[in-house]
């Protein structure tokens, strides 16, 4: 193509163009001939097809069951990236079974061995935990951390909302 053709053809009405240059070209997506049905082409390449729509997306984390080790990682990464303030995650960031002597304490008093790998309902327990903040704390600003603790910790173990029809 020359310079002055293409010139030509750009600065020329468009109306005046044919109708093959008008007309929209569907693209071919096997190697069957323009003018040979489908059905007797033989062997052709098979249409792509679009991959299966994704199920219900899952949780970040399942606090409902998840171990005390696991549960001090999730949440240290959380605060890594920001959504735990160094407060809650003080609060929240150390499992009592983690603790070496928890056998001897904690776990001497309510009559149980530390297994830190033991998948535990971790969110019920921070129920609790704000529960018993509420009624016997008596400083109003660690309440409000642990219930900003409890309200991260479920919206995290939430599936995330779909905003797409």
């Amino acid at each position: 193509m020359s310079i002055t053709s293409t010139l030509t053809r750009l600065f020329s009405d468009p109306w005046e163009r044919s109708i093959s240059e008008r007309s929209r070209q569907e693209p071919r997506l096997s190697t069957v001939a323009p003018g040979q049905d489908v059905t007797t082409a033989g062997q052709s390449a098979p249409l792509p097809a679009l991959p299966a729509p994704a199920g219900q997306p899952e949780a970040p984390y399942d606090m409902r069951a998840i171990s005390p080790r696991d549960f001090a990682d999730a949440t240290h990464e959380l605060y890594m990236d920001g959504t735990l303030s160094w407060e809650e995650f003080k609060m929240v960031g150390f499992p009592s079974e983690l603790d070496p002597r928890f056998d001897e304490t904690i776990g001497a008093l309510i009559g149980e061995k530390a297994n830190p790998d033991q998948p535990k309902d971790m969110l019920g327990q921070w129920e609790q935990r704000v529960d018993f903040e509420k009624r016997y704390n008596p400083y109003p600003d660690q309440v409000k951390t642990a219930e900003s603790v409890l309200q991260k910790l479920t919206c995290l173990s939430e599936p995330p909302l779909r905003l797409s029809a």
